[in-house]
């Protein structure tokens, strides 16, 4: 049986993880990525265009960790990021950091959001890594 976390009891087992000093903040994003990509390829193994969205926190960090394993697997990919990426949390501002050695990274608009609320022809996979379970408002737009 697989179990079900709320917001609350992930980030304990994520915090009881990193406090063990069994794994790191950086090792959890990257697994994380890894398991995004796996999806990916099992459900659209003959796609080749992602564009990945991220966010202000560390769900972005695992979005930054998706696009640089795509790309090399050779996949075309855009990132566009919501916030200041100097402002990113530390995790995540590494995985932005490798990223960017690989490719740019555009700030997110409201007119990014319209141009690809509908089909958009240069874009296989849209990955949304804006907002993870540390979102405690309701969405707005940006």
């Amino acid at each position: 049986m697989t179990e079900v976390l709320t917001a609350a009891g992930m980030r304990a087992v994520e915090h009881a993880a990193m406090e063990s000093g069994r794994v790191t903040g950086l090792e959890l994003m990257e697994r994380a990525g890894q398991g995004v990509v796996e999806a990916i390829l099992e459900h659209w193994p003959d796609r080749r265009r992602a564009l990945v969205l991220c966010g202000p926190g560390n769900n972005g960090g695992d979005g930054f960790v998706v696009a640089r394993l795509l790309a090399g697997l050779g996949w075309q990919v855009e990132v566009l990021l919501l916030g200041d990426a100097d402002r990113l949390p530390p995790d995540a501002k590494v995985n932005c950091d490798r990223w960017r050695r690989m490719g740019p990274v555009s700030g997110l608009t409201d007119a990014h959001m319209e141009g690809y609320a509908g089909d958009n022809p240069g874009v296989d996979v849209t990955v949304d890594a804006i907002f993870g379970i540390g979102l405690t408002r309701p969405f707005q737009s940006l």
